[in-house]
This record gives structure tokens, sequence and C-alpha cells, in this order.
């Protein structure tokens, strides 16, 4: 919902639901939403045992607010709880006042998948994001040293104000390569 090239909001919302249980044919890019467009909202619901992301997020201007978010991406690799990719673009995006807990292979994580998985993942140069008073647990896995918040390439983000419990990492940032 909403047009992009006008920032004009859709303003459809996912609000109070329980989503459990998905994605058992598809077990990756299966998220329990997937939000595209402009002015969205994700708000107060309880996502929980999902082979790959709970929430993939694509454009502008979406708020994720109050969810509780645990035992997801259990299967997939080299994504979040919360997955946004590929688009320097989709600027604008808050998530605030959220649980994040259990994520990935949470209870070895240095011995997680080839890359990692993590609470919020911003991947391929997502910039211009909000991430405010989250609470990260056990978010943080992967060889590659994934954070509970991992952000991979993207500019203008601001992670500020989350609390971070028992994840190896609480941010990291993996740069562009020159290719």
């Amino acid at each position: 919902g909403g047009d992009r090239a006008t920032l004009t909001p859709g303003r459809h919302f996912v609000e109070n639901c329980r989503i459990h249980d998905l994605s058992r044919i598809d077990h990756t890019y299966t998220p329990a939403v997937l939000m595209n467009g402009v002015g969205n909202r994700i708000v107060h619901n309880r996502f929980h045992h999902v082979l790959s992301s709970a929430i993939r997020l694509n454009g502008n201007d979406h708020l994720v607010e109050l969810n509780e978010v645990h035992d997801v991406v259990t299967e997939s690799d080299d994504q979040g709880g919360c997955d946004m990719h590929g688009n320097a673009t989709y600027r604008g995006n808050v998530f605030r006042w959220n649980s994040w807990q259990f994520i990935g292979q949470w209870r070895s994580p240095a011995a997680g998948p080839p890359c990692g998985q993590s609470g919020i993942r911003l991947d391929d140069a997502i910039s211009g994001t909000l991430i405010y008073g989250n609470i990260f647990r056990h978010c943080a896995t992967g060889l590659a040293g994934f954070g509970g918040v991992q952000i991979h390439g993207g500019k203008d983000n601001l992670v500020d104000n989350n609390v971070f419990v028992d994840c190896l990492t609480a941010v990291s940032f993996s740069p562009w390569g020159p290719g």
C-alpha cells in the first residue's frame, strides 16, 4: 500500500495478531508479514516459531512497534527476525519498543550458520532507519559475527536507547566490498 513515487502513505496495518508455526513448505523468504509500499504499520503483534523471518519490510516510512518476536529464523541463514534488503531508498522506517528474543541458533551462537542471524537485519544498503527502545535477547549468531542488529552497507541508520542481553555482539556492521 502507498505510492513510493510520491511517498503517499497506504495506511494499511497488521495489528493485534498472533502468527506462528509457518514456513513449513518453503523454509526461507516466507515471512509472517511481507509489507511493501509507504506509510504502513505492524503494531502489537506476536510472531513466533517461524523458520524464516517474522517480518520482511520493503519501502518507506513504515512503523514496526510493540511487537513480540521470538523463536524465528530457526533454519534460515543471512537473515533477521525482521529483514530489509537491497534498496538504499527504503528510508524513514521506524522500529520501536519491540521485543526480539531467541533468534536463530541462539543456544550456540558462535557455532551458528556461515553468515548469521540477527534480531533486525538491514541488508545491502538499507539506510535512514531508526531502531529505538527495543529489547534484543539472544539475537546474535553466526560465523560472520552478526549482532542483535546487523547493518550491511547502509548509511544514516540510528540505533538508539536499545537493550541488548546475552547477544555476542550488540550491533554489527559489514561494508560493501569493492565489487
